[in-house]
């Protein structure tokens, strides 16, 4: 007689009915063995985890260095949350003040400026992606390093003055028998300025076309003159098309002034000297 053995999916004899039968009772007594250990491992997992909890509970808080500062409504309780509605809510608390008095963003250029080293030597910040080029001074020293944007409607210039002072170099650059201006210059104002040990002036004018530049009209010029850290003297000169502004012009010029460091100089970076 044959029987069908549903395990093997096929039809088997009575001899082989036997033997499938012994084979289940042996799986079973197997199986029963199989689950009693594995109770015994989920008991002992259990135990384990009960004791590693109940030390967990008891181990003391960090030591204070390790957390954040707290503020006078955590340290009273939890004031803070039924305080003045006027007051700070979660999150909203400041960031500490740093204790050395410098910003931690101090020695970052203003958004979109950058700082380079220029192959002249000297390190300056200007506005990110303009382009850089060079004329031979006709005074001596470093060479003329002009920067300008793509349209070529802002510039800064960097050279190093020849004359003794700021102030002999404007005299020398007012003079119009030593340097021919357009018919549309016009002063707007020369500051003799300087931190006490270093002398410095600023003149501010307009002026018409400048050969080499494109004809954009009226042009606003900030030249800075000053005695760098090495001693000498540089300028910076910031061009601008009327379009751009005077507040622009001089932002450019303050920005490559706080930067500068001449060259072969090691000078602190802005706000941590």
């Amino acid at each position: 007689m044959r029987v069908f053995d549903e395990d093997r999916q096929e039809w088997v004899g009575r001899d082989r009915e036997r033997e499938i039968a012994a084979l289940h009772a042996r799986d079973a007594v197997r199986q029963r063995a199989a689950l009693r250990g594995a109770v015994a491992a989920l008991a002992a997992c259990g135990v384990a985890f009960g004791a590693w909890a109940l030390g967990w509970k008891d181990e003391p808080e960090p030591t204070a260095y390790l957390l954040g500062p707290r503020s006078a409504a955590g340290e009273q309780g939890g004031q803070g949350e039924q305080g003045d509605a006027g007051g700070l809510g979660a999150g909203d608390a400041p960031s500490p003040a740093p204790t050395d008095g410098a910003s931690s963003a101090a020695a970052v250029p203003p958004r979109g400026y950058e700082t380079v080293t220029d192959p002249e030597g000297f390190r300056v910040a200007v506005p990110i992606g303009w382009s850089r080029a060079e004329v031979e001074s006709l005074g001596g020293g470093m060479s003329v390093v002009n920067f300008r944007d793509y349209g070529a409607n802002r510039r800064l210039q960097v050279y190093e003055v020849s004359e003794p002072s700021p102030e002999a170099s404007f005299r020398d650059f007012l003079d119009d028998t030593k340097v021919p201006k357009s018919p549309a210059f016009r002063k707007l104002s020369l500051r003799t300025l300087g931190d006490g040990t270093r002398p410095a002036a600023r003149l501010t004018y307009v002026t018409g076309r400048i050969d080499g530049e494109p004809d954009v009209g009226t042009w606003y010029v900030v030249d800075h003159r000053f005695e760098a850290a090495d001693g000498k003297r540089y300028a910076l000169v910031g061009y601008g098309a009327r379009a751009a502004g005077l507040d622009e012009v001089k932002a450019l010029v303050s920005t490559a002034l706080t930067w500068f460091c001449p060259p072969d100089t090691v000078c602190p970076e802005p706000g941590t000297g």
